[in-house]
């Protein structure tokens, strides 16, 4: 059987990232998983990210490996650091030029069960052989966690479907199309659907939708001092966000409540004039059923407007809800013996679950390191510490440290 001091299992943002780190310290290990594919195959063409350009680097162990680098390299003289904002063609380049600079070993295998065994884990795989890893380490996003609304649930999946489920929006080109939920997948998901053709309803429970608002172009003193940049965003609170050192500081409680409400449904500040006055919204109104009617969907609404509404095809853009359960490949030893907070895996500083030898990156850790791990910001605050404490513990020989105790909150999963 094939062995590795660990595995990581995706080939995201964060699983790239602490390759790169594990790779810096020497530390021999596995990677699986197909690079970037959620972003790849599960955003949709002509999107942009959020996050501001310098904020949406992957963290790599030495310097020369961000985007502002990687557009020199390429001659793209278009780029800026700020104010972007950042299309997703030009993001899934530089992710593809960072894994061929230094993730080349990327596997494109499926791992389908994953049992805790002497010191380690014994791994199966859908197209090799089973391997023994010592740690292992799930970096597989969020897609597994999409969220379809109770409401929404009875319906055929033609007719039903959440905004990550979409590549191709121009499919959508003559219909008329529902979007349920007042965030930044929901609101560009729209105006990209309006921009390729389709007929679009935006349904919000809210009476009105909050947009961000434009960060500087240039940073000057003492506005660089008030609103300190951060790969997260800028201000005190973004530090603070983004750091899970001081996360931790919070009470138990409140890290709960501030993981799962903060960075709430807003909309991109460059979004705004490609979406007000040109996108319709129904305000205060939410969907409490859905039924099949001729070939689309007569949906029921609560609010004072309208009762119903008939569509060709519903999204939603209602979230993800952690549940260790949706991963598949983790065995029904795990499953028992894993710690949970809100759907979520309880873990220490560095990620490391209830199962010892079992570390959870991005947004999985949410509830112990903070919202920032939500995005690819998070990258920076925990990918090298990571690979720092196994570089640690494998030199040393020791096995890797429980968890804080954490009692579980009631209810096993909650959207975020």
């Amino acid at each position: 059987m094939a062995m590795s001091d660990a595995l990581i299992i995706g080939a995201g943002p964060f699983g790239l990232s602490i390759s790169t780190h594990l790779r810096s310290r020497g530390i021999e290990h596995t990677i699986v998983g197909r690079p970037m594919d959620t972003w790849r195959a599960h955003m949709p063409l002509g999107m942009f990210l959020k996050s501001e350009p310098y904020g949406s680097v992957i963290s790599a162990p030495g310097q020369g490996y961000d985007i502002a680098t990687y557009s020199k390299v390429h001659g793209f003289d278009d780029y800026v650091d700020r104010v972007g904002p950042l299309s997703i063609e030009r993001f899934l380049g530089y992710a593809d030029w960072f894994t061929k600079e230094l993730v080349p070993e990327v596997k494109d295998i499926t791992v389908t069960n994953v049992t805790p065994v002497n010191d380690g884990f014994k791994v199966e795989f859908a197209e090799e052989s089973p391997m023994f890893t010592r740690q292992v380490i799930v970096a597989t996003g969020l897609l597994p966690y999409q969220r379809i609304p109770e409401e929404l649930s009875g319906l055929p999946a033609d007719l039903v479907s959440h905004t990550a489920a979409h590549h191709r929006l121009d499919l959508f080109s003559g219909k008329r199309v529902a979007v349920i939920g007042a965030g930044q997948s929901s609101l560009q998901t729209a105006a990209l659907l309006h921009e390729s053709g389709a007929d679009v309803q935006v349904i919000v429970r809210k009476d009105h939708l909050i947009w961000e608002t434009a960060i500087p172009a240039e940073l000057h003193f003492p506005a660089n001092i008030l609103q300190p940049p951060h790969y997260l965003c800028e201000g005190w609170g973004c530090v603070f966000y983004g750091s899970p050192s001081l996360f931790r500081l919070m009470p138990r409680p409140l890290r709960t409540n501030k993981a799962l409400t903060t960075f709430g449904p807003k909309g991109a500040w460059w979004l705004r004039d490609r979406f007000e006055g040109v996108v319709d919204v129904l305000f205060n109104h939410q969907t409490t059923s859905a039924e099949s009617h001729g070939s689309g969907v007569r949906l029921h609404l609560d609010g004072p407007k309208q009762t119903s509404l008939d569509v060709d095809h519903v999204i939603a853009g209602t979230g993800f809800r952690i549940d260790m359960s949706r991963l598949p490949f983790l065995s029904a030893e795990i499953q028992a013996s894993i710690t949970t907070t809100a759907g979520c895996p309880v873990v220490n500083r560095v990620g490391e679950s209830s199962v010892s030898g079992l570390y959870f990156a991005g947004a999985h850790s949410m509830i112990n390191l903070g919202p920032g791990v939500r995005f690819v910001a998070g990258t920076h605050a925990t990918s090298g510490k990571l690979a720092s404490t196994l570089a640690r513990r494998l030199r040393r020989g020791t096995g890797p440290a429980a968890p804080e105790p954490v009692a579980a909150a009631a209810g096993s999963a909650t959207a975020i």
